[in-house]
Parts: C-alpha cells; sequence; structure tokens
C-alpha cells in the first residue's frame, strides 16, 4: 500500500514538471519578464520551507491523516487554479497552494515511510526520491501532450482528477503506518543544526538544492536557445534526470548498510562540483545532457545518504523534524537561486552565469561540510590519559 503513497507524491511532484516546461511560454505570453519566471520558479521552495518549519513537528506528534488530506485537498485545489490562472499574481498564489500540498503531503509521508525505527530509513526516502523525480519528469511530457487537447488546462486537471482517486486508500494507509512519535515544536528543529554531521548534511543539502533552482529557473530558456521544442525538453529531461529514477534506493540501501554514511556523502558532493562547473561551460545539447546526467546521478546518492545522517542523529522519533530540517535548508538555497538565476543567465548571455554561480556555492559547501566532518570526528574522540 505504501507504493500508493510514493505514487501520490510523484502525482503532486508533477505539477511542478508540467510549469516546469511551459516557463519560457508564461514568460513570452505574458510578458512577465525574467524576474517573474524567477518568481513563479522559486515560490513552490518558499511555500515548502514553511511547510517543513512549521508541520514537520506535528508529523512527529503523529497527525498523519490530517496532514496528508490538507495536503491532498490543497494538491487538488492550486492544481485547478493553475490551469486557469492567467496573471503572474494569480500563477504565484495557484502555484503556492500546489506547493503547499506536496509539502504536506511530503511531511506526512516521510514519516509514515520511516515508521518505527531508523533501519531502513535510507532505502525507503531513496524511493520517494525516485518517484518524485519520476513525477517531476513526467510533468514536462504530460503538459507537452495534453495541452494539445484543449489548453494548459487540461495536464492539471489531469493531476487534480488522479489525486482525488488515490486520495482514499493513502490516507487509510496513513492511519495505518506504526510510526514512533515525539512531543515535538518548531523549536525542536533548530538545537539539531548543533551536530556537526547535521550541519554537513545540510551544507549537502543546500548545494544540490542550490543547483536545482538554477536548473528549474534556466534549462526551459537554455534549452530552447539551442533549438530544443516544448516535447524536446521534455525527452531531454526523461534522459539526464534518469538515474534519480532508478539510484536513489540502491544508495540508499547502501547508507543503510554503511557504518559511516557520511563519508558516502562527501564522496559524492565532491565529485558533484565538477560536474556543475563544466555544465556552465560547454554550451551545446549534448554535453549538457552527458554531464547533467552525471550530476542526477551524484544528486542520487546525496539525497538518501544525506536523509540517513539525520536520521542516524534524531532517531526515528523525530525523523519529521530531522527531514523537515533538511527540506528547509534546501528550499531557501532553492528559493535564493532560482530567482536569481534567470536575471544572471541572461545577463552572461548563457549558463556560465548562473551555473557559474551554482558551483561557487557548491564549492564553498563542500568545504564547510568537510570542516563539519572533521570538527565531528575530533568531538568523538576522548583521551586516554595513564
Amino acid at each position: 500500500m505504501y507504493r500508493l503513497a510514493l505514487v501520490t507524491y510523484g502525482v503532486l511532484v508533477s505539477s511542478a514538471g508540467v510549469t516546469f516546461v511551459f516557463l519560457e511560454d508564461i514568460e513570452s505570453d505574458f510578458g512577465i519578464g525574467a524576474f517573474g519566471v524567477g518568481a513563479v520558479s522559486s515560490i513552490g521552495f518558499v511555500v515548502t520551507l514553511l511547510v517543513a518549519l512549521l508541520v514537520s513537528p506535528l508529523g512527529d506528534r503523529g497527525h498523519l491523516v490530517a496532514i496528508g488530506a490538507v495536503g491532498i485537498a490543497t494538491g487538488i485545489g492550486g492544481n485547478l487554479w493553475l490551469g486557469f490562472a492567467d496573471e503572474l499574481w494569480s500563477i504565484l498564489a495557484a502555484r503556492a497552494i500546489a506547493s503547499f500540498g506536496l509539502g504536506v503531503f511530503g511531511v506526512a509521508t516521510r514519516k509514515a515511510l520511516i515508521g518505527e525505527s531508523r533501519d531502513g530509513s535510507g532505502e525507503m526516502l531513496g524511493a520517494l526520491v525516485s518517484f518524485a523525480v519520476g513525477g517531476f519528469l513526467l510533468g514536462p511530457a504530460l503538459g507537452s501532450l495534453l495541452e494539445g487537447f484543449g489548453g494548459i488546462w487540461v495536464p492539471y486537471t489531469a493531476i487534480a482528477v488522479a489525486l482525488a482517486v488515490l486520495a482514499v486508500p493513502v490516507l487509510r494507509w496513513l492511519n495505518a503506518a506504526p510510526i514512533a512519535v515525539s512531543r515535538t515544536n518548531a523549536g525542536s528543529m533548530l538545537p539539531w543544526l548543533r551536530r556537526p554531521r547535521v550541519r554537513a548534511a545540510a551544507a549537502a543539502q543546500a548545494a544540490v538544492f542550490f543547483n536545482i533552482g538554477v536548473f528549474d529557473s534556466t534549462v526551459d530558456e537554455y534549452l530552447t536557445s539551442l533549438g530544443v521544442g516544448n516535447l524536446g525538453v521534455a525527452l531531454v529531461l526523461v534522459v539526464v534526470g534518469s538515474p534519480l529514477l532508478v539510484v536513489p534506493t540502491f544508495a540508499g540501501r547502501a547508507a543503510d548498510s554503511a557504518s559511516q554514511p557520511h563519508r558516502l556523502l562527501i564522496g559524492a558532493l565532491m565529485a558533484f562540483v565538477p560536474i556543475v562547473v563544466l555544465i556552465g561551460i560547454f554550451e551545446a545539447l549534448i554535453g549538457f545532457m552527458v554531464l547533467a546526467f552525471a550530476q542526477t546521478f551524484m544528486e542520487s546518492v546525496i539525497f538518501p545518504s544525506s536523509a540517513r545522517v539525520v536520521i542516524d542523529e534524531t532517531g526515528a522519533e523525530e525523523s519529521a523534524i530531522g527531514t523537515g530540517l533538511l527540506d528547509a535548508v534546501g528550499q531557501i538555497a532553492a528559493a535564493a537561486s532560482a530567482l536569481a538565476a534567470p536575471s544572471l543567465f541572461d545577463l552572461a548571455g548563457g549558463p556560465i552565469g548562473s551555473f557559474g554561480m551554482s558551483a561557487t556555492v557548491a564549492a564553498l559547501l563542500l568545504a564547510y561540510a568537510l570542516s563539519q566532518i572533521r570538527a565531528a570526528n575530533t568531538t568523538e574522540v576522548t583521551a586516554v590519559r595513564p
């Protein structure tokens, strides 16, 4: 039954994929400019940040059915509105509501998947990543194909209908899921940042999500400038995103079995940084596809291993707080980069501006993560005196 929850999460994410493929059209049809495109991209990250901070404690308290129901309901409403929004303010509002639904449902689903023990949590959260990416990659193809049957409203309405069909069985699963509970609140999240390994995992999450914000807000324009149409963009995304469909589950399993999962995390982050540098340098379709494929492979390792590092610290009882903290850090990074990247892309005349910014930030965060791992190792060494 948990697979239906994974599918539901993927359907919610597919809304962002539909919006992604229409960003260039939205900019030209409504004349909203680069800042408007950045706002449409970043609003979802900002809302998800607020959800992570405010709703995650309710997950640790065990209110999964209520959280899940609100998530599905707002996901349906937000997508129905997106189909008919025709001004910047309405697009932003509808996207915010749909993103709220995604974030809220994600809190409930992650908590239920982790269950009563942290054992196997990396693998389960890796599977959630795979379904999320599958939904995101399905979105552009869904949007491009269904738009021809009557306009942009068709794919968004299809998403809303799918959510309505899945709602009852998924809520039953959430109600029956065994979980470890804790009496947490919004203030319970920040103290975990005192742990060096949590800070290292948060830095890795921020590096990846900063790049996701850049990717989401500029890649449609980049590929369009290379002569790729909407359907072509969807196909390119399927190719470059394919590692995220498979690898996270296995990477999560590897993190579960590793005695020091932070080593897997740091190794993937070290490989991630130079790949982002190269994406900004090479402005060719084949080069982009090869490098983006390698980038998403590293992301496939970073996502579940960073979650496992944090859950090892928080335990299953406060896993919603821990994963919510990662989510919050990631959303801050993505919102900032999604807002700035389109303007930098235009100023530099290509990806060197936006992806150059991303590579610089990722390198700094890698250095910080390494320092935190060293700090953690140092504090664990106890001097023995004769």
